[in-house]
């Protein structure tokens, strides 16, 4: 008896130093919410303050079919924040000629009479008796006295970089559509580190027509592919909403130079302070055309 219970000690011995030999397996993975993205898919930090709502799931969401192909952007006041110097820049040259009873400008005339507007209909409106030469003469003098003043003046929008970045991933189509002239658009694109960033860019004077007429966003969208429905178009003055708007694309108006009665009135349908905005971040990575349409019909 005392000799089966010593070899029945050595079988146990024996069979716990095999177990001991015999790989663990390795601990089961923590959860996948508590594990972190591999670094190469994390968005780099300016991405991750809580404003901005984007996830891989919203990038593919904005590039699944049927969403929001295209985005088309007015420059001055949509991209960078221009209008104080061109203010300025009116209010001189404008004293001088003796408009407003040799007094500079206030806001109020600014924003009715010239903001979004393009040259020729300024100077059609303000110096009727001028000749189209003298015009253009006045409107180049004013361009190049725009680029000079604005010199390390000219800052982004809020969240602008965040948007571009959003929309390189998510393949969407950009353009530039302004009624500046090519210069001062170049120039502020240039200065936004931009110019080559756009699929596209479309000069109202280079158009038959300009803002507020649509011609310049249709151009915009055959040059691109898009059909309106698919496009949002971004503006801040009421003249170029009004373009957007004719073009059948849904139309944001940034709040940068003009109150939000004047934008809404002339057709926009979403309203944004800057590019930080959430709900706009939302619309762009969920809404589809047919969520367009059903807005726009609205």
């Amino acid at each position: 008896g005392a000799r089966r219970g010593r070899v029945l000690l050595l079988l146990c011995a024996s069979l716990a130093a095999v177990e001991s030999f015999v790989p663990q397996s390795p601990p089961p993975p923590p959860p996948h919410s508590l594990r972190s993205s591999p670094p190469s898919l994390q968005p780099p930090p300016s991405l991750r303050h809580p404003w901005f709502k984007m996830t891989r799931t919203a990038v593919q969401a904005a590039s699944g079919p049927g969403a929001v192909r295209g985005i088309l952007f007015d420059v001055d006041g949509t991209l960078c924040d221009s209008d104080p110097v061109h203010f300025e820049v009116f209010q001189e040259l404008l004293m001088k000629e003796g408009i407003n009873g040799g007094k500079p400008i206030d806001e109020h005339f600014f924003r009715t009479m010239i903001a979004g507007r393009q040259n020729a209909l300024i100077c059609k409106d303000l110096f009727p008796h001028w000749t189209v030469e003298q015009a253009e003469r006045w409107s180049e003098m004013k361009e190049a006295r725009f680029r000079e003043m604005a010199v390390g003046k000219l800052k982004p929008i809020e969240g602008l970089q965040e948007i571009f970045h959003f929309l390189d991933q998510a393949g969407i189509k950009k353009a530039a559509v302004t009624n500046a002239p090519r210069k001062n658009a170049e120039f502020m694109l240039s200065v936004l580190g931009r110019l080559d960033w756009f699929d596209t860019i479309v000069i109202g004077d280079e158009c038959k027509k300009a803002k507020p007429d649509p011609m310049p966003y249709q151009i915009a969208m055959e040059r691109l592919g898009l059909k309106p429905e698919e496009t949002v178009v971004v503006e801040d003055s009421p003249s170029g909403a009004t373009a957007g708007v004719k073009s059948g694309a849904f139309t944001v108006g940034i709040l940068t130079s003009q109150h939000a009665d004047t934008l809404t009135s002339v057709g926009c349908k979403m309203l944004i302070k800057d590019y930080r905005d959430a709900e706009f971040m939302t619309m762009i990575g969920s809404m589809n055309s047919e969520d367009i349409q059903s807005v726009l019909k609205a």
